[in-house]
Formats: structure tokens, C-alpha cells, sequence
């Protein structure tokens, strides 16, 4: 049993970090974009008001994966809740460094829990 959580754990591990790094490379890609539009305009000797929908929307994009990025992250501190509820609190799954606990995990009554490192599975 302990096998099969500890397998479980290190499978969600891998996933959680692959996606981390896809929203920050998306985050990366989008704002290159961001950033290429207005020098594109500049460089054209284009007016301000050309492109300022598709540059609005950009930056909406942008501020969107924001948002999924800051998911993203609570969802890792949710897991690592979730660890101590199954019995891997005090198990690491790798090494790496950690944050300390952010003030919203402490709010919800989970001051008590150790974020704890999770491994990174290639």
C-alpha cells in the first residue's frame, strides 16, 4: 500500500512540475509577443491606435496565464497537504528548496502542514 501512494505521489509530482513549466514557458512565449507588437509599430512608424486591440488581447492573455500559473501554485500547496493526509508527510520525494508556507495555507488552518519537497521526474 505504502508502495503504491508513494508511486502515486511521485507520478502526480512529475505532472504537476511539467505543467508548472508549461504555463511559465507559455508566460515566457506570450510575453515576447507582448513585447514584439509594440516595437513591430514603433519600427513601422505606425500609429498607436493600429494593432491596440490585438495588443490589449495580448496582454489579457498574458495576465490570464497569470492567473493559471497562481492556480497552479495553490494546487501545489493543496498537494502538499494532501501528503500528510496520506500518510507521506514526513517523506521527501527528491530534493530541492521550498518557499515557506504562504500566509493563505496558514489561513486556512493548515499552518501546522510542511510544504515538503516533491520530486521532479523526468
Amino acid at each position: 500500500m505504502l508502495n503504491e501512494r508513494l508511486s502515486a505521489a511521485k507520478m502526480i509530482a512529475s505532472e504537476l512540475h511539467h505543467a508548472e513549466d508549461a504555463i511559465d514557458e507559455t508566460m515566457i512565449r506570450i510575453a515576447h509577443l507582448a513585447a514584439a507588437l509594440p516595437v513591430a509599430r514603433r519600427d513601422t512608424n505606425m500609429s498607436a491606435i493600429v494593432g491596440q486591440e490585438a495588443v490589449a488581447k495580448v496582454a489579457h492573455a498574458l495576465a490570464a496565464a497569470g492567473e493559471v500559473r497562481q492556480l497552479l501554485t495553490d494546487a501545489h500547496i493543496a498537494l502538499t497537504a494532501t501528503q500528510k493526509q496520506v500518510g507521506l508527510g514526513t517523506r521527501m520525494f527528491g530534493a530541492g528548496v521550498k518557499p515557506p508556507a504562504s500566509a493563505s495555507l496558514a489561513e486556512d488552518g493548515g499552518a501546522d502542514v510542511v510544504p515538503l519537497p516533491l520530486a521532479r521526474v523526468s
